[in-house]
């Protein structure tokens, strides 16, 4: 066996300490370290570029691309995009073309050609699948209805990054005229669709079979089974001349086609995680401080405006979409951003000299930009929504009076307005709609309040007495009539409006008896000194449910059990 060069394990060796080191220090922040991982990057492509073998990091980052790919393929369900098609498909199309053209008049004032222009805005349209993804999973939000329509218009992009791909490889500096490049992407469109119907019948008939039958023999050779399809697929695309990256892309979504998709994944996802931050290492080394410093203010502005205008543009379309305006904000601040798969496009643009070294340094460096933005964003989106209401009701009423009583009030009349000693259920989602249906078998009098349009037209078919409007609005809790209410019931998520409600609340109703449900333990005591009377955990009632099946199974003495179940909720401050 031949020893492997040292210089070669000093490359692997610094390429993954520095970011390390980087991101337990933006961990430890409390912010993503995906953040510190792009910075552990920079770092290293502009103080240490001298230690590394260009090749060898080049092969070990496109390698991470590869499983990367794959592994988003592999996340792909089609069944998830289909049951909301109408605001994934349609909101998803229209923010993609709305995005491009936008994206294409900025790169004009910034000295970019016509064809450059409208490649930039191609591949600056989406949205990170990555990053928004991983936020989403690790906040919990995933189930949720807007994490649902954020991961959906997400996938949705990633399947439109297949013509794209397609386009940028066969546009050469050669295409120069109208005709070539719309031949071309009326050719890539047409090539997008083939792949995806023939994906359809594969991904139903074949690729499962195949799967089903190594899984019946070993797990283990599953687990080989998969690399060495990945590997085939990737010489097949040589073979065929199809871009690699699609060709792996598409592998990923074949296999999510079949049952076993949950164990391949959960197998493949250490080498996804691991391979992520390769990739935005990568991303980080390609950024050169001392080639961009004269033009840095430019950067800004074009990446400032490009976030913009895209926030712009969700917002917009959700709302035409009867969405309340804090999910429509919500959603805008999940996809804002821009794709790190702008990376691999704006690569296929300078290696086809479409573009210019320089011009897709200022590129990809707005693109690091955004997604460095991206997770602090998130984090205070809550608060940024409260923030820009509030600036908006000071400077421009009008506009605060549209949104309140046009866009975010349903001015039907509900059935019940003059019933006393009833609930206000504040939030009529997964936990709202099932005290609802208890309450109405229960002939309990009640009125909810939900700020998505959608689930409230659906409840009122079913004879709820359902308020449109944000739970949180002084107006839509007077309207609700707390005033006479027995108990107010908050079922949202969201501390700051959890927060809002009981303040506006006790305003209304001194003695009204209020539930919140709260999720961290931090937010136990700020609920308690706003006067909230009983805090619900869902993830400790979860828990309190299985310890009471489970020492019932184990014959514990009944008193005891409710001494165990009492001593968890006084830990955690529920009782």
């Amino acid at each position: 066996m031949v020893d492997i060069p040292v210089s070669t394990i000093l490359n692997y060796f610094l390429f993954l300490l520095f970011p390390f080191l980087f991101g337990l220090g933006a961990k430890k922040l409390k912010i993503s370290p995906i953040v510190g991982y792009i910075i552990g990057g920079l770092f290293l492509g502009n103080f240490f570029e001298g230690f590394f073998s260009k090749e060898v990091i080049n092969h070990f980052a496109y390698f991470g691309i590869i499983i990367l790919l794959f592994t988003i393929g592999l996340e792909m369900n089609f069944a998830r995009i289909l049951a909301v098609k109408k605001f994934i498909i349609f909101g998803g199309t229209l923010q993609i073309i709305c995005s491009i053209i936008f994206i294409w008049i900025v790169s004009l004032f910034f000295k970019f050609t016509l064809l450059q222009s409208f490649l930039i805005g191609i591949a600056l349209s989406s949205s990170s699948t990555t990053l928004v993804a991983k936020i989403i999973q690790d906040r919990g939000e995933e189930n949720s209805f807007i994490g649902e329509i954020a991961l959906g218009i997400l996938m949705f992009q990633d399947i439109a990054f297949i013509p794209f791909l397609i386009l940028f490889s066969s546009i050469t500096s050669q295409s120069t005229s109208f005709s070539q490049v719309a031949l071309k992407i009326l050719v890539s469109v047409i090539t997008s669709i083939c792949i995806l119907l023939v994906l359809f019948y594969i991904g139903k008939s074949v690729i499962p079979r195949m799967l089903d039958r190594v899984a019946r023999v070993s797990r283990e050779l599953l687990n080989v089974f998969l690399i060495v399809f990945i590997f085939f697929i990737t010489f097949l695309s040589l073979a065929l001349h199809i871009p690699i990256l699609i060709g792996v892309f598409v592998a990923g979504i074949l296999v999510a086609q079949s049952v076993e998709h949950q164990h391949i994944f959960c197998e493949m996802r250490p080498f996804r995680d691991v391979l992520a931050v390769v990739f935005f290492v990568f991303i980080g080394m390609n950024i050169k401080i001392p080639l961009i410093q004269t033009v840095i203010p430019s950067i800004f502005l074009f990446t400032f405006l490009v976030i913009f205008g895209k926030a712009l543009i969700i917002l917009l379309i959700f709302l035409c979409f009867r969405f309340h305006s804090k999910t429509s904000f919500s959603l805008a601040t999940y996809l804002f951003q821009i794709d790190e798969d702008a990376f691999i496009l704006m690569s296929v643009m300078v290696a086809n000299k479409v573009i210019s070294p320089e011009g897709y340094l200022f590129i990809i460096t707005s693109v690091l930009i955004s997604l460095v933005i991206t997770p602090l964003w998130i984090q205070h989106k809550d608060g940024s929504y409260v923030f820009i209401r509030n600036m908006i009701k000071k400077t421009l009423p009008f506009l605060d009076r549209f949104i309140s009583h046009s866009l975010d009030r349903d001015s039907s009349p509900i059935d019940v307005l003059n019933i006393k000693n009833h609930i206000v259920i504040c939030g009529y989602g997964r936990i709202g709609s099932h005290i609802g249906r208890v309450l109405l078998i229960s002939n309990i009098p009640f009125v909810a309040i939900d700020y998505n349009f959608h689930t409230v037209e659906k409840a009122k078919k079913e004879g709820v007495n359902i308020i449109y409007g944000d739970p949180s609005d002084v107006d839509i809790l007077d309207y609700a009539q707390v005033e006479d209410a027995r108990v107010l019931i908050m079922a949202v998520p969201d501390r700051n409006a959890q927060e809002m409600i009981i303040l506006n609340a006790k305003k209304l109703n001194p003695n009204i008896f209020t539930i919140s449900r709260v999720h961290k333990k931090l937010d136990h005591l700020r609920m308690r000194d706003l006067g909230v009377d009983m805090l619900i955990q869902p993830e400790i009632e979860a828990s309190v449910s299985i310890i009471k099946k489970v020492l019932l199974l184990y014959h514990v003495p009944k008193e005891e059990i409710i001494g165990r179940i009492r001593g968890l909720k006084l830990e955690h401050g529920l009782v």
